[in-house]
């Protein structure tokens, strides 16, 4: 069978019976979106690739345990992001990264955010101001919040996956999301009113 034609749960189960070439092909797959992922908690390239690293050594090491019937990607995520927290709970630094680090959806092969790059100036400079209103909006709603809108609109997961990584049920997660775009809407249109 070939590895594309493999999910990820079949992967993890040929991992959990001793076949490690699982692993490469799971690595391969994620290894980027992990290291992103790392990056957006940690803000430092060399530990948000520590952290990676070690996101795929637990993958290895709780191959056995893992559930074929749950979804790799929020599980993995979650291992991931439990590894960031307890690494900036040891550092006792936690900023989040502002949203024009993160925003750009085109990504080059290393997984880096490549910047916008509109057809002229003007586009460029209202990108960047829309970005800037949205970061200071963002800004004002906490980590949790940024957190929320980070794994919906920018890992693009849907509300049951996000439950399964921040802990909490689907219907929460909806709630929550529901209140922060209530909440960035009416903070947009104040800033917006500022400029």
């Amino acid at each position: 069978m070939r590895s594309e034609a493999r999910t990820d749960e079949v992967l993890m189960a040929e991992l959990s019976q001793g076949r490690d070439a699982a692993l490469a092909e799971l690595v391969r797959r994620y290894q980027h979106d992990i290291y992103r992922f790392c990056l957006h908690y940690l803000k430092d390239v060399e530990s948000a690739r520590d952290m990676a690293q070690e996101t795929f050594i637990r993958v290895y090491t709780a191959s056995g345990r893992f559930d074929v019937n749950r979804k790799f990607k929020p599980w993995v995520l979650c291992i991931a992001r439990n590894l960031c927290l307890n690494e900036l709970k040891r550092k006792r630094a936690a900023p989040m990264e502002t949203l024009d680090d993160y925003a750009s959806t085109s990504r080059d092969e290393s997984g880096e955010v490549m910047r916008y790059s509109g057809s002229g100036p003007d586009e460029v400079l209202m990108a960047r101001e829309r970005l800037d209103l949205l970061d200071r909006a963002l800004r004002d709603l906490g980590d949790e919040a940024r957190e929320l809108v980070m794994l919906r609109f920018f890992e693009r997961l849907p509300a049951k996956e996000i439950a399964e990584i921040v802990g909490g049920t689907d219907g929460a997660v909806r709630t929550k999301l529901h209140r922060v775009l209530v909440a960035l809407r009416q903070q947009y249109a104040v800033c917006k009113d500022d400029l």
